[in-house]
């Protein structure tokens, strides 16, 4: 995997991205935040910041250019999309895993320090009022974009993250999710609060 960073333009302004490459190499500027100012995706409101990916997970034009720039350096590729610059922000040999857990697993840790670990629920404000855990920090799914920015502020990565939602299928997409963003400790509650 690597984690990449991107400024996406339309393709007529392609000679934007060698002026912005030549002031992130002068130091004039960062890249998240050039691609604040100047990208058109999304992400620029986080820097650019796409998280991990893998083989196979993006469109072939920019997977070839992120898994051939080295950590450090930048790339340009066309795809459909547009013009890219591709910063490398990292790299690892191997994918963190997703670990299912069952409830029983999981009333162990509310009976430990939580304090060590992150606890997510990501069903929607509803389900949470009808029924929830106390510990659980809720953060919805479906709003994921809107927090997903201030989620290092929020949790630590480090820890061991358990995520819950209805049945166990929201939260491994979100646990996906979560390891994609720099988590590497993730375990999905399998069956849910309908199994807790």
């Amino acid at each position: 995997q690597v984690k990449v960073a991107h400024i996406l333009v339309e393709p007529k302004d392609e000679p934007l991205l060698d002026e912005l490459g030549e002031q992130i190499a002068a130091g004039v500027a960062t890249f998240a935040e050039l691609a604040a100012t100047h990208s058109k995706c999304p992400s620029g409101k986080q820097g650019g910041a796409l998280g991990w990916i893998s083989r196979g997970q993006t469109v072939g034009e920019f997977e070839r250019a992120a898994f051939t720039t080295p950590v450090g350096g930048t790339s340009k590729a066309t795809t459909s999309f547009g013009v890219h610059l591709i910063e490398v922000l990292d790299a690892r040999a191997n994918a963190p895993t997703i670990v299912d857990v069952s409830i029983q697993d999981l009333q162990e840790v509310l009976e430990g320090d939580l304090d060590e670990v992150n606890l997510i629920d990501v069903r929607e404000q509803n389900e949470w009022d009808a029924a929830r855990i106390e510990a659980f920090t809720l953060r919805p799914l479906s709003t994921m974009q809107q927090w997903s920015p201030r989620l290092l502020d929020d949790f630590d990565p480090a820890k061991p993250t358990y995520v819950i939602c209805a049945a166990g299928v929201r939260s491994a997409r979100a646990a996906a999710a979560l390891t994609d963003l720099g988590f590497d400790d993730v375990r999905n509650v399998s069956g849910g609060m309908y199994a807790y």
